[in-house]
């Protein structure tokens, strides 16, 4: 019974000094460097932020649909990068899609205006599924588009 206590011992100490060599090498910064450490990446971050001249801007965006290939039509109005108006304009051959996307159209305002367009994708809305496809890759033209 030593031997599985004597190990038991020495997995506690090692443990334990691994914890105070830890604790002693993070306490060796100055209060200088531990500032600038906090301060840069906010700096960087501010930096890398994309700018997104104001305008209307307008793209076609396609999806596959059950039918085949579809196409829908996107106009965005940005100020200060945010979504301040949007059209969709339903270019479906199917009737079936044209539905969709027309439903789409009509509910697709409440989810984008007020949104920033950096990073802009919507989901399902008004029961369309796909049509949602096509929104987002003209988003993403557009947004390519938008960059000052």
């Amino acid at each position: 019974m030593r031997t599985p206590r004597r190990t038991t011992i020495a997995l506690v100490s090692g443990v334990s000094a691994v914890a105070a060599l830890a604790s002693c090498s993070s306490g060796g910064a100055s209060p200088d460097t531990a500032d600038d450490a906090v301060e840069q990446p906010a700096e960087t971050a501010a930096a890398e932020e994309p700018e997104y001249a104001d305008g209307t801007y307008t793209a076609t965006g396609s999806y596959e649909s059950p039918a085949g290939p579809e196409t829908v039509g996107v106009s965005i109005t940005l100020a200060g990068g945010v979504v301040t108006a949007v059209v969709v304009t339903p270019e479906a051959t199917n009737p079936a899609s044209q539905k969709f996307q027309t439903q789409f159209a009509s509910g697709v305002a409440d989810a984008v205006v007020g949104q920033p367009i950096e990073g802009l994708a919507v989901d399902t809305v008004s029961g369309s599924s796909l049509t949602p496809d096509g929104f987002n890759a003209a988003v993403a033209e557009i947004a390519a588009d938008a960059l000052a």
